[in-house]
């Protein structure tokens, strides 16, 4: 019960063959944050502005879970990670809660 295994068909090449001149990192571009900008002028938008502003932000397309914003309240200026949106208030990753009624300007 010998039966020969067939042979594997491989043409000849004649060129030297070189795949590894150059490699694309792909993690690379992951780890990298993105930074969000700075405040710079100051807009003074009302409670029902904030709210449409904030939902533009939330439906943007790199919005999946989680999303770095830079938010200006009356106690200060500081870059928060949020992670969801109620009526009244942005949930951070942190669990700390951020009235929107508080909020002067937000940036992402």
């Amino acid at each position: 019960m010998k039966k020969k295994i067939p042979l594997i068909y491989a043409p000849k090449v004649d060129k030297k063959i070189n795949n590894n001149k150059e490699v694309y990192y792909s993690y690379l571009d992951n780890n990298k944050e993105k930074k969000v900008e700075k405040i710079e002028k100051e807009e003074i938008l009302s409670e029902f502005e904030m709210q449409k502003k904030i939902d533009q932000l939330f439906r943007s397309n790199d919005f999946i879970y989680k999303k770095k914003f830079l938010i200006k309240t009356k106690d200060g200026e500081k870059e928060y990670t949020i992670i969801s949106k109620s009526y009244d208030y942005l949930l951070t990753i942190e669990g700390n809660r951020i009235m929107i009624k508080d909020i002067i300007n937000i940036k992402g």
